[in-house]
């Protein structure tokens, strides 16, 4: 039986092997060989990797009919593995949310190209939303075709940014129905007790606090005090989740014993953002004791292991880049809400290691512009592929760092510098 299971693992590494030669895996494999040449550098957000990623954003919504956004680019499969290359179906869960970054990003720049897309995404969740208000789970398409709490509240986000700028009351209507199924599956302590995700192991979860931020936000813009009491209460179900040190218990899609820097992010996106809207000191306190926590993890290059255990050691040595450039933005917010310039330079540093990967461009379409799951490119979170979310929370993030830095700069110019450009040792493309 041992030299069985030898024999086994001997073929399937050969096999992942092999494949990575496969020409159909020729992308994966360009982005592989850039990192093998590169060590990793912070560098300077500047206004071309934001511009790069709404490209991509842009790309990967024209890639799929009816105004969603492709859930990524899947450039490699594994070995044994069947599954797509090439752009993948729309996503629900994050196209809903994609659409306060393109509605930002057009007040930003006067792109009046995103405003249109944000709209169009707009009319395709009211297209889809579900008899009993909610959104699905899982790739559009997937099944079962059930609603989920947490798509839910994303998709809010989403519903209540487009009805803010477009005052359109088929948007309003579906934004109220699918608050009201949320409040459905909300008990008296803030946890979901149905609604779960069939695409993620069952029960509460700390992150769903996210989308209690969402339903913070529907009740500034409805004037419904219902949904802001609700907000109350998921927070303080997330408060009760999280440890003296700062870290979350129930806090992962299906390994809670070792979150990802993702879930850890809407965790803290969701307290940050409850906090602004129902003025509550002690959730910003405990996004500020979890970032200090985080801080001291990041290195100089700006890299984050993607999971964490409980004492706060790495349980990974690959990054979740949806994670650093989600945290990045918690950083540089509440440097805007602190002033503490710490808060600014581990998001500078973090968005800078970003930066670096999304410089890594082959040249390839589907690849270059976006953000891909892991770095490298074949770690476990979004292995071979570029997703949708990254590189959303990439632009917000990016955006906020525009904002933050002319306080940053007039408060103390000449501490914690990156490189202004990147190196051509790890830019460019391959022959």
């Amino acid at each position: 039986m041992i030299v069985l299971r030898i024999l086994k693992r001997c073929a399937y590494g050969i096999g992942e092997f092999a494949g990575a030669y496969h020409p159909a895996h020729a992308g994966a494999l360009a982005v592989s060989v850039l990192e093998d040449r590169s060590k990793p550098v912070a560098v300077t957000p500047s206004s071309r990797h934001l511009q790069k990623a709404t490209t991509w954003i842009k790309s990967a919504q024209d890639a799929v009919q009816g105004g969603g956004v492709a859930w990524g680019y899947r450039a490699r499969c594994g070995f044994r593995r069947l599954a797509p290359l090439g752009w993948i179906a729309p996503y629900p869960e994050t196209t809903g949310y994609i659409i306060p970054s393109m509605i930002r990003y057009a007040e930003l720049t006067g792109d009046t190209d995103s405003l249109e897309r944000a709209r169009r995404m707009a009319d395709w969740e009211t297209a889809i939303q579900l008899p009993d208000g909610g959104f699905q789970g899982g790739i559009f398409g997937d099944q079962p075709v059930a609603s989920s709490t947490f798509v839910t509240g994303q998709v809010l986000f989403g519903l209540t940014a487009a009805y803010e700028r477009f005052r359109e009351e088929h948007v309003r209507d579906a934004a109220l129905r699918a608050g009201d199924w949320l409040l459905s599956c909300l008990d008296y302590s803030g946890r979901f007790i149905k609604g779960y995700s069939h695409f993620c192991a069952p029960g509460p979860k700390a992150y769903e606090v996210r989308t209690g931020a969402a339903l913070a936000e529907l009740a500034d813009s409805l004037d419904e005090p219902r949904f802001r009491e609700a907000a109350a209460r998921i927070a303080g179900y997330a408060l009760s989740m999280q440890q003296p040190n700062g870290w979350f218990a129930e806090n992962d899609l299906n390994f809670e014993d070792q979150p990802l820097t993702h879930t850890i992010g809407y965790v803290l996106e969701g307290l940050q953002g409850i906090a602004v809207r129902l003025n509550r000191e002690d959730l910003l306190e405990a996004v500020r004791t979890t970032l200090d926590a985080i801080e001291p993890l990041i290195g100089e290059d700006g890299r984050l292991p993607g999971r964490f255990r409980a004492d706060w050691s790495p349980a990974v040595d690959w990054v979740c880049l949806t994670g650093s450039a989600q945290l990045a933005g918690v950083f540089l917010r509440m440097y805007m809400l602190s002033s503490d310039i710490r808060y600014f330079h581990a998001g500078k540093r973090l968005l800078g290691f970003v930066c670096f990967t999304q410089d890594l461009g082959p040249g390839i379409q589907g690849l270059d512009g976006g953000i891909r799951g892991s770095y490298p490119f074949g770690g476990a979170y979004g292995q071979w592929c570029v997703l949708n979310w990254a590189t959303k929370f990439f632009a917000d993030s990016l955006m906020e760092y525009f904002e933050a830095e002319r306080t940053a700069i007039i408060q103390a110019p000449h501490q914690n510098p990156l490189p202004e450009t990147a190196d051509d040792s790890y830019r460019g493309k391959l022959a």
